[in-house]
C-alpha cells in the first residue's frame, strides 16, 4: 500500500495498482474537494500542491506541466496535481482551498508566492528625519527624499541588489535572489552600503550648501532565509520578503543609533565574510522583540580579497561611468557595434571592428566615439593592474547597453563575458536607412536574422534619448514602453520615419499594440532580442 497524508484534509491509502492515476484523480476519489478550474488540464495552477515530503516518489514533470511551472515559476516542490504521478508515499498540501482561494489564484500574476531562499537583507533609515521634514517645506522635503533615495538606490543595484521598498525614509533591499553562494551575497551586502555611506557624504555636501542641513544614516545586514513571493491586494500586489530574517535586519538597523555605528551586520552575515572585511566592535545586545542575546558586528571596510572576478570588478566600474542622461547614446553604441556587415553583405555583428579607426571615425559615431574610448580606457587600466582572465572590447560593450538599460528604469539583462575581438576590421559599418517604408527595415533586420517582431521591439529601444532634431519620446531616460504608447497616441510625430512606418502594417501595428498595453512583455521580449544584437 501507498500512504498519501493531504495535510489538513485526510489520510489516503492506495493500491499500488492505482498509482496510473494522477494525484488529482487520487484526492478526488477520496472526496476531497481539489479544486481544478480548468478541469485537470494543465490550464490553470488551481490543482497545485506543496510537497512536503516524499518528492522523490513522484515522477518527473511531463511537458504540460513543465510548461506551465515555467510560466508561472513554481519551485521545485510546488506540482500540479493534475499532471503528478506517484510510485512511494508523500505528504502535500492543497494550495488553493476555497473559492475566495480560486479567484485570487485566477489574478495573480505569473510569480508565484512563497518561494523560500537564503538571502542578504539590507535596511537603511535617515536618522532624526522628523526634524528636517517639520523645518523645510513640503517639497524640499519630497525633493531631497527622492534625491537621497536614487543616490542609495544606484549603489544597491550596482552590486546587483533589488530595492524592496521604500518606508517613509527608509530603504530596504534584497541581495541573492539570482545568486547562490553566501559570500558573494553578503559581500555584494556589505560593498553596497559601505559605497551608500561614501554617497552619503557628497549628498551631505549638497544639502549643507543648499539647506544648511546634513543627513546621518545607519544601516543593518542580516542573512537568513525568508518567504519570497508577491503581497497585496490582487490589483496591487508587490514582489517582497517576509520571515523573521527581515525583521531581524530591520531591529539591526535600528540599533545602529544607539551604537553610534554606521553599518552593522548579524553574526550569521559576519561567519561569512570575516576574513574578506574590516571589523570595528563586536558586542551582544538584545534586538526589539527578539528573545535572547545577539551578536553584532560593526564593518568599517572591506579588504582587498573582497573583490570578485575581473569581469564583476569592471562590471562595478563601467557602472559609475555611465550616467542615465547617457542611457540612449550608450544602447546607440551597442547597435552601431554590432552592425558589422562583411562584404558580401553577411552580418558579423558584435566581433570588435568598431574599435578601428576606420570605423570609429566614421561620422555616424560621433556622439557614441567616446564611450568606445571610455571603455578601452577601462581595459588598458585593468592591464596595467595586471589583472587575468579579463574581458573583450565586444563583451563591455555588450556589457554597457545591458547597464544603461537597467539604469534607465528597464529590465536587468544578464551579459556574460567570452565574445572575442576580430585582430582587424573585418567588414563595414552598416546602419539602417531612415524610409516610412517598413520593408526596408524589415529587410534590414533580416538581414541580421530577426524577425518582424524582433525588429519592432528592437526599435523600442528609442524609447530612451534623442536624435537630430529631439527626442523621440517625452521620458528620454527612462527605459519604458513610452515609445510605443506615442506612436498610436500622435502617430509619433516627434519620432523618425522608420519608427512611424511601423504604423504602415497590420503586423507591425499590432505588435506595437501589444508592446504599448503590456510593458511587462516588452522588457521580457526586448531582454531576449538584445541578447542575440550582442551574441
Amino acid at each position: 500500500m501507498i500512504r498519501i497524508i493531504f495535510e489538513n484534509d485526510k489520510e489516503i491509502e492506495i493500491e499500488g495498482s492505482e498509482t496510473s492515476k494522477s494525484l488529482l484523480q487520487i484526492s478526488l476519489d477520496a472526496g476531497i474537494p481539489h479544486t481544478h478550474a480548468c478541469g485537470g488540464n494543465a490550464r490553470c495552477s488551481t490543482c497545485r500542491v506543496l510537497v512536503q515530503e516524499g518528492q522523490e516518489h513522484l515522477l518527473p514533470r511531463n511537458e504540460k506541466e513543465i510548461a506551465l511551472s515555467h510560466r508561472k515559476g513554481f519551485p521545485e516542490n510546488v506540482r500540479l496535481a493534475c499532471q503528478t504521478k506517484l510510485n512511494g508515499d508523500i505528504t502535500v498540501r492543497r494550495l488553493v482551498i476555497d473559492e475566495e482561494d480560486q479567484t485570487l489564484a485566477a489574478t495573480f500574476s505569473d510569480e508565484v508566492s512563497g518561494t523560500e531562499k537564503p538571502v542578504a537583507i539590507l535596511f537603511s533609515d535617515i536618522r532624526n528625519f522628523t526634524g528636517f521634514s517639520e523645518s523645510h517645506l513640503p517639497y524640499d522635503v519630497i525633493h531631497i527624499l527622492n534625491r537621497y533615495f536614487y543616490r542609495m538606490g544606484e549603489k544597491v543595484l550596482k552590486f546587483g541588489g533589488s530595492i524592496d521598498k521604500y518606508i517613509g525614509d527608509g530603504l530596504m533591499a534584497i541581495f541573492g535572489l539570482e545568486e547562490s553562494d553566501p559570500l558573494r551575497i553578503n559581500l555584494a551586502a556589505i560593498r553596497a552600503a559601505l559605497e551608500m555611506n561614501k554617497e552619503l557624504e557628497s549628498l551631505n555636501a549638497y544639502l549643507k550648501n543648499h539647506l544648511g542641513a546634513q543627513f546621518e544614516i545607519g544601516i543593518g545586514i542580516n542573512y537568513g532565509t525568508v518567504i519570497l513571493g508577491k503581497l497585496g491586494h490582487p490589483l496591487s500586489m508587490s514582489f517582497t520578503a517576509i520571515g523573521d530574517s527581515v525583521n531581524s535586519a530591520s531591529r539591526i538597523e535600528s540599533t545602529t543609533k544607539k551604537a553610534k555605528a554606521r553599518l552593522l551586520i548579524s553574526q550569521s552575515v559576519y561567519e561569512t565574510v570575516q576574513d574578506r572585511v574590516i571589523k570595528g566592535r563586536s558586542f551582544q545586545t538584545k534586538l526589539k522583540g527578539k528573545m535572547g542575546d545577539h551578536r553584532l558586528h560593526e564593518i568599517l571596510d572591506t579588504k582587498n580579497n573582497c573583490e570578485g572576478s575581473s569581469w564583476e570588478e569592471i562590471r562595478y566600474r563601467l557602472w559609475d561611468k555611465i550616467d542615465v542622461k547617457d542611457a540612449g547614446s550608450w544602447i546607440r553604441l551597442v547597435f552601431h557595434a554590432a552592425a558589422i556587415f562583411s562584404s558580401d553583405g553577411s552580418w558579423l555583428g558584435l566581433e570588435g571592428s568598431f574599435r578601428f579607426p576606420s570605423i570609429l571615425g566614421e561620422d555616424d559615431n560621433r556622439g557614441v566615439r567616446k564611450h568606445a574610448e571610455t571603455l578601452m580606457s577601462l581595459l588598458q587600466k585593468a592591464k596595467e593592474e595586471g589583472r587575468e582572465n579579463l574581458p573583450s572590447f565586444s563583451d563591455l560593450i555588450a556589457l554597457s547597453g545591458a547597464i544603461a538599460v537597467e539604469k534607465a528604469g528597464g529590465p536587468r539583462i544578464r551579459i556574460q563575458p567570452g565574445r572575442e575581438d576580430a585582430p582587424y576590421p573585418q567588414g563595414r559599418m552598416e546602419m539602417p536607412v531612415d524610409s516610412p517604408d517598413v520593408t526596408l527595415a524589415e529587410e534590414y533586420f533580416g538581414r541580421m536574422g530577426f524577425s518582424t517582431q524582433e525588429m519592432v521591439v528592437l526599435l523600442g529601444t528609442h524609447t530612451l534619448g534623442w536624435h537630430q532634431h529631439g527626442s523621440f519620446t517625452d521620458t528620454p531616460n527612462v527605459f519604458n514602453n513610452d515609445y510605443f504608447k506615442d506612436l498610436l497616441i500622435d502617430g509619433g510625430n516627434k519620432m523618425l520615419a522608420c519608427d512611424r512606418s511601423l504604423l504602415g502594417s497590420e503586423e507591425t501595428k499590432r505588435f506595437v499594440l501589444q508592446y504599448a498595453l503590456d510593458e511587462k512583455l516588452f522588457f521580457k521580449d526586448y531582454s531576449a532580442a538584445y541578447c542575440k544584437v550582442v551574441g
